[in-house]
């Protein structure tokens, strides 16, 4: 049975993933037990593609120049959840002008956070700006930040990123529609898909030269639906494309080219 094979690129990682889907499933085929996918189940099934999805657009558009930064509410300055959606607007309006006055396009991703015990926070990912014209737009609380690490894979960003949209799901209304917003001038990759012909897929892992896995991308199982899935990602490294140079790099002579 055919299965499909998609590559995405996003920076500097490529995800490669393998999966059986019900279009190229023929009558007759043999397939695993189909499970009941309940409400919950349906809802973790939604969240991880979510996470898969963050993860894309984080690695195609962010650095080790950008940052994470939280603006945390003061117990006392907690707001209802309009007024903290406004705060959030004239947030980013403020800081789009100081990005303007740097000549600079603001780049984000953002949550909103809202704890079990109603602590508040706006989580954002943005492009390199001084980040203390940014800690004085916020007069509500404090403000936290720390530049994202160089590795280029923000997979575990991502993560948390989806997990303080659950907590909010579980302890208020709804202060987004979406899970997280982005500004409309990032790029979004999309996966390139290919139909691989054969009767079983495989689970084979190649690390082209100056790049290495991300040992905890991957994953393998089987869908609610029955389908088997498998993928990982690898990731670029500059230090590894430097010393495969290196050990390639043709030897040098001590004596000086003779003229001809």
């Amino acid at each position: 049975m055919p299965y499909i094979k998609s590559i995405c690129r996003a920076g500097k990682t490529k995800e490669i993933a393998k999966y059986y889907t019900r279009r190229f499933h023929s009558k007759g085929e043999k397939r695993n037990r189909k499970e009941k996918v309940t409400s919950k189940q349906q809802q973790k099934i939604n969240d991880r593609q979510l996470v898969r999805k963050l993860t894309y657009i984080l690695n195609e558009n962010f650095d080790d120049s950008s940052r994470y930064v939280t603006f945390s509410y003061r117990k006392e300055n907690r707001p209802d959840i309009e007024l903290m959606k406004n705060h959030k607007r004239e947030l980013l309006k403020k800081m789009r002008k100081v990005y303007k006055s740097e000549g600079r396009e603001l780049k984000y991703v953002e949550t909103a956070e809202v704890g079990e015990k109603g602590a508040m926070h706006l989580h954002m990912v943005i492009n390199d700006v001084d980040m203390r014209k940014i800690e004085k737009l916020w007069k509500f609380g404090y403000v936290t930040s720390k530049p994202l690490d160089s590795s280029g894979q923000y997979r575990k960003l991502a993560e948390y990123f989806i997990k303080y949209m659950q907590k909010t799901r579980r302890t208020t209304k709804q202060i987004q529609k979406k899970a997280y917003n982005c500004s409309r001038n990032l790029k979004r990759p999309k996966p390139k898909k290919q139909i691989m012909r054969g009767s079983r897929l495989k689970k084979d892992i190649r690390v082209p030269e100056g790049w290495y896995l991300d040992k905890e991308s991957v994953r393998e199982g089987i869908t609610e639906d029955g389908y088997e899935f498998f993928y990982y990602t690898i990731i670029k490294s500059a230090e590894r494309i430097h010393k495969s140079l290196k050990r390639n790099k043709p030897a040098i002579s001590a004596s000086p080219p003779q003229n001809t």
